[in-house]
């Protein structure tokens, strides 16, 4: 799948972009994909076809005479080790600005993100990964709330952007998204926020938790057809129950859900509730809105 920027395809193969883009137009052996705004977008097969030819020019062959071999050669596949170098580099780069707090280096790097690959694949590759990777650490305690939350703000900020210009299905239902009475982690809500806005749902993220009374009268201006909580907090699950039938009392047409660490600790309390561990099992759940 097309994914890589002509800038990052020069990092990896040491061929600068003009010689790229000569090469497309004399010898035609690699075909990029265009983005909407006419960007050129690289396969790991493309990346590998310049470095082969690349490796046979140290040998002393001609470009034309590399290019040649190439079309009698047999099918190149990609090297793993390729396809992961420039996105991962960026994704934990980002994870230890965001753990040093330092907000300036995060920002160049998620700017530099958006410049280097698609949309699709920073949301995929690298924001979706790391959302994981910080709730991870906080929940095993080698973070502290005050990186949880500084990365949350910063997270939330830049993903408030980002779904603007994510597509939206109009056929699809809206979602509203909350945590759970009480429960102030958003990392994992933003997680789900994300994958909903990728697969082109209408979110509305109401973020951290508040109580159920102020979140019945907020739906009642909100035309959505499903209420998600997340709960990371075994501590916050009763408030969590109480709401849920509190909402369905209220709101009898709503589809609930629930989500979370502390809800598949205690998924069996949840019955048709509870959304699963996995984008899979969300996508299952989903399907019976």
């Amino acid at each position: 799948m097309p994914k890589y920027s002509i800038k990052t395809v020069a990092t990896l193969t040491g061929v600068n972009p003009t010689t790229i883009r000569a090469w497309e137009r004399r010898y035609q052996f690699i075909v990029p994909s265009r983005t909407e705004s006419g960007h050129r977008l690289y396969s790991d097969q493309d990346v590998e076809k310049i470095k082969w030819v690349v490796d046979k020019q140290k040998e002393g062959l001609s470009v034309s005479q590399a290019i040649q071999q190439l079309h009698q050669a047999p099918e190149i596949e990609p090297e793993p080790s390729s396809t992961k170098l420039y996105d991962e580099e960026l994704k934990d780069g980002l994870l230890h600005a965001l753990l040093s707090f330092d907000e300036r280096s995060a920002h160049d790097l998620i700017n530099r993100a958006f410049n280097t690959f698609s949309f699709e694949k920073v949301t995929k590759d690298i924001i979706g990964p790391l959302l994981m990777d910080i709730g991870s650490r906080w929940e095993e305690g080698s973070i502290t709330i005050a990186h949880e939350h500084f990365a949350t703000a910063f997270l939330r900020a830049r993903l408030s952007t980002l779904s603007l210009q994510m597509p939206m299905n109009p056929f699809l239902p809206r979602i509203t998204c909350v945590c759970a009475p009480g429960e102030m982690h958003e990392i994992g809500l933003l997680f789900v926020t994300l994958y909903l806005r990728q697969h082109g749902y209408d979110v509305v993220f109401l973020g951290a938790g508040f109580p159920k009374e102020d979140l019945s009268k907020a739906l009642h201006d909100i035309d959505t057809t499903c209420l998600i909580f997340a709960c990371t907090l075994t501590e916050h699950i009763p408030d969590l129950l109480d709401a849920i039938d509190y909402i369905q009392e209220e709101h009898s047409g709503l589809k609930i859900g629930a989500g979370g660490y502390a809800v598949s600790l205690e998924r069996d309390r949840f019955n048709g509730a509870f959304l699963g561990d996995s984008p899979e099992e969300w996508t299952k759940w989903l399907s019976t809105i």
